[in-house]
């Protein structure tokens, strides 16, 4: 038992933590014994070999480590192979909310190596992944060795184009950090990519996994080009028509969804195009709602015209609240 519990204090020593449990697993034949006698005795509703060693460990680490015992969701589960002399460490996950904004030419996620396809090879260092930064593989190398966490997973609030900049506030996204050693987290950071700076902010620790993923809303700069010409009158009419005005956004396969365009700026712009500033229900696709594929008011359809969303960029990115269970 001493040598276990100072194999575990040992371990301890590379985590943060508040709480934790003690799991063990007993030489094989001593549960089977243990029933055997029991049985034999007729001993019943005494507290077991596996549970008095439990507790018996868990006060000893309690008492080195001043933490606190949580069987039920504790920081740090720990597990003791007492036949293989073996202790193993779990951590629970720590997630993260943040924003990030990000420059024209920088992916959001990371992609796969095109020469390998993910499967690892010399051209990207063995990883699977291109080695061009994205805002994913950026906030990895700045968390994962600040969180002692090798493995995380991203949720977006969004996503845009590769072209398309992220201005203001940022967009939201979580991200998961498994088996984390290190549980606190920066107020944010900076880093410098050779296409300008992405910018991550307002991190902080939340309470646990989300249920879902909360409702939002966002304001987006559009550059929208036409093949006819455009006349001051008709983007005072598309701001008049598109104000507040619920459109159905047909995916294959799916029930309709219905999405809410809160309002549209247009003014003309070079060569015959529109700049636009449009305020819209997140899930609703800029550049359909721009070209009419599977969207419905759309903006080509009440201007009657043919347009194409060349590029856009967001402005600023409104969440709804999260809820925990």
């Amino acid at each position: 038992m001493d040598e276990i519990r100072s194999d575990i204090q040992r371990r301890l020593r590379g985590y943060e933590f508040r709480t934790f449990s003690v799991g063990l697993s007993l030489p094989e034949g001593m549960q089977e014994r243990e029933d055997q006698l029991r049985a034999e005795y007729k001993l019943k509703g005494r507290e077991t070999i596996k549970a008095w060693l439990s507790k018996s460990l868990s006060e000893r680490v309690a008492r080195a480590t001043h933490r606190r015992v949580d069987k039920l969701n504790p920081e740090l589960a720990v597990l003791a192979d007492l036949d293989a002399s073996e202790v193993r460490l779990n951590a629970r996950p720590v997630f993260i909310y943040g924003r990030y904004t990000k420059p024209a030419g920088v992916s959001q996620r990371k992609t796969f190596c095109a020469s390998c396809r993910g499967g690892g090879c010399a051209v990207c260092g063995y990883s699977g992944y291109e080695t061009k930064a994205s805002v994913e593989s950026t906030i990895q190398k700045r968390l994962g060795p600040l969180l002692g966490s090798k493995k995380m997973k991203f949720t977006w609030i969004g996503t845009e184009d590769l072209e398309s900049t992220v201005e203001s506030s940022g967009r939201p996204f979580v991200v998961e950090a498994k088996n984390p050693r290190k549980r606190r987290v920066p107020r944010g950071f900076v880093s410098r990519t050779g296409m300008g700076q992405i910018r991550v902010s307002s991190l902080k620790l939340l309470p646990s996994r989300p249920l879902k993923l909360p409702g939002f809303k966002f304001r987006t700069r559009v550059a929208i080009e036409s093949t006819s010409t455009i006349n001051p009158e008709d983007l005072r009419r598309l701001s008049r028509l598109m104000r507040n005005v619920v459109v159905e956004f047909r995916r294959p396969g799916e029930k309709p969804a219905y999405k809410r365009v809160y309002g549209v700026k247009a003014k003309a712009a070079r060569r015959g195009g529109i700049l636009a500033e449009i305020k819209l229900d997140g899930g609703l696709p800029v550049k359909r709602l721009v070209n009419g594929d599977s969207v419905s008011p759309s903006i080509s359809e009440v201007l009657k015209a043919d347009l194409k969303c060349r590029k856009f960029d967001i402005l600023k990115v409104e969440v709804g609240k999260f809820q925990f269970g």
